[in-house]
């Protein structure tokens, strides 16, 4: 019995592996079949045929038509914009442009009211260097030295809080005053009373009578509001002096009645500066 029943399994086993291996071959075949069934059939969606240019922005002469008219809009208004940008250096860069020497004797020659030697220097060579780095300092020490003197004459200076306010409003305050004063007053004297004056001039002028300001901000250092408030009314007798020699300078050829009026909207503005230095800041 053991001897037939392995020569019947040595029998069977061939038979086994043939019909294996026919299976196998026959599942390899169907596998390649599709394969390349699907690669026939999809392979086209994933190549490019050779007369297609990859480079084209459109698929017709419209869209390349859009394509390079929205270029060629900004080609020229990046043109214009390079060209505004020349224009400006052109007019307003060489105002900025002085030398350190010119400026230190302007500063020097603002500490003095009545001073002609600092109005001949700008007749010739006026500047907004000199008054934009002196707003800039002013605005600095504003906001420092308010927030020290506020800290001084606080009852609990446990609970005393900085008021950083001080720096957007004294920005506003000092720019807006410093620039934007003169080139009102400047409009006044041109369309109302027909004064031909320089704006740059008239800016260079009312800028430099805030020189004195910067010294005034540190003696308000003190813990005194007396000492503040002798040494801001100083400030005010002082730019109001210095505004008034310089522009009488500069329009008493040109208006004989209208003078007094514009010396009186200088008095009026610095007054207003005042107030806002003395009641806001270092109230």
């Amino acid at each position: 019995m053991d001897e037939n029943s392995e020569d019947q399994q040595n029998n069977f086993n061939p038979n086994i592996e043939s019909e294996n291996q026919e299976n196998n071959s026959a599942a390899e075949g169907e596998n390649n079949g599709q394969f390349d069934d699907d690669q026939n059939q999809f392979g086209a969606m994933n190549r490019y045929p050779e007369n297609i240019d990859l480079n084209n922005r459109g698929p017709n002469p419209l869209m390349n038509f859009i394509y390079n008219k929205d270029q060629n809009v900004v080609e020229e208004k990046s043109n214009q914009i390079l060209s505004c940008l020349d224009k400006y250096k052109e007019s307003f860069g060489k105002y900025f442009n002085v030398e350190l020497n010119d400026i230190k004797l302007k500063l020097k020659g603002a500490l003095i009211p009545l001073n002609k030697s600092f109005y001949q220097s700008i007749e010739v060579n006026a500047d907004l260097y000199g008054p934009f780095w002196t707003f800039t300092t002013i605005i600095f020490l504003i906001a420092l030295i308010g927030n020290f003197s506020s800290y001084i004459h606080a009852e609990d200076k446990k609970k005393f809080v900085y008021d950083y306010a001080h720096v957007p409003h004294a920005i506003f305050i000092i720019y807006g005053f410093g620039f934007g004063a003169p080139l009102i007053l400047w409009l006044i004297m041109k369309f109302i009373f027909r004064i031909d004056i320089n704006l740059i001039t008239n800016m260079c002028i009312y800028g430099y009578s805030y020189t004195i300001l910067v010294p005034i901000l540190l003696i308000c250092i003190l813990p005194f509001k007396l000492v503040s408030t002798l040494a801001l009314l100083y400030f005010l007798v002082h730019s109001c002096t210095f505004l008034f020699y310089n522009m009488y300078l500069v329009i008493q050829q040109k208006a004989q009645k209208s003078k007094y009026v514009v010396l009186g909207l200088l008095g009026a503005i610095q007054l207003t500066v005042f107030f806002f230095l003395k009641f806001y800041f270092f109230g």
